[in-house]
């Protein structure tokens, strides 16, 4: 499920005056493994919707602060200019002063959607508020330094401190079973394992400031072309090397 919009600076952060956007219907995470034989259930969807609700209850955030576009996941570059407008509709509506969305070298394409639309609408001038943009995914194994966050320019970045509030961050992210437990039987693993949430909990939160006058790749400070390599190849690779053990696991009794 696609975040779109989020004014609230740093999840763990939260309070009732931020609002939280989510662009899509969320029936695509878990996603099959093996199409043909893997399979979700048709409500998790709305499953996924609940545990939003009950994460941002936890933050503090009231249901009223929620909105849900409920399009198609991981087709949303096919819905981009009802995504745009329906975008624009919500941000008069609401006049935030501070807009977060996906980094625009995030690894769903999803999330690239959503910054694109975001990015068009503020250098348009039709988004008055100031924009930045949240990491997802900041491991990159094939990159040198191994987080994306030590390319980009260090005037840009800031950093929350998360000191007095994990304990709330992780009792949030705990609400999304379906991406922190084996949630299918076909699944060899969950989305988000307990190591995983460990370290995402444990340090501070990282925000890039959008700058017009870094644009796209200008805003890393070294190895923008590999950047821009890694970024497309990357994702494919672990997808398959996914596939690929989960189907040994399967022909060696390890999985389901």
């Amino acid at each position: 499920m696609t975040y779109v919009i989020n004014m609230i600076c740093g999840i763990a952060k939260a309070t009732s005056a931020g609002n939280t956007t989510y662009a899509t219907d969320g029936m695509k995470s878990p996603a099959p493994v093996l199409p043909g034989r893997d399979s979700v259930s048709p409500d998790l969807g709305e499953v996924r919707r609940r545990e939003s609700e009950a994460a941002m209850a936890v933050l503090g955030v009231p249901r009223d602060n929620l909105c849900f576009f409920g399009l198609p996941e991981a087709k949303l570059s096919r819905h981009y200019e009802d995504l745009r407008r329906r975008m624009l509709e919500h941000l008069e509506r609401i006049q935030p002063d501070h807009v977060l969305v996906p980094f625009r070298f995030d690894r769903h394409l999803d999330h690239l959607a959503v910054n694109q639309a975001a990015t068009v609408e503020f250098l348009q001038g039709r988004l008055r508020g100031r924009l930045a943009e949240y990491f997802v995914y900041h491991r990159w194994r094939l990159l040198p330094r191994r987080d994306i966050r030590r390319y980009l320019r260090p005037d840009q970045l800031l950093q929350v401190d998360l000191a007095g509030v994990s304990a709330l961050k992780r009792a949030a992210l705990d609400c999304f079973q379906t991406q922190t437990t084996q949630y299918y039987p076909w699944q060899t693993r969950p989305i988000l394992t307990p190591q995983l949430l460990d370290e995402e909990c444990r340090g501070a939160e990282y925000f890039l400031r959008y700058d017009r006058a870094y644009p796209g790749s200008r805003v890393f400070t070294a190895a923008a072309s590999w950047i821009r390599i890694a970024h497309r190849l990357e994702p494919k690779l672990q997808k398959w090397k996914y596939v690929l053990n989960t189907a040994f696991q399967r022909a060696t009794g390890g999985g389901h």
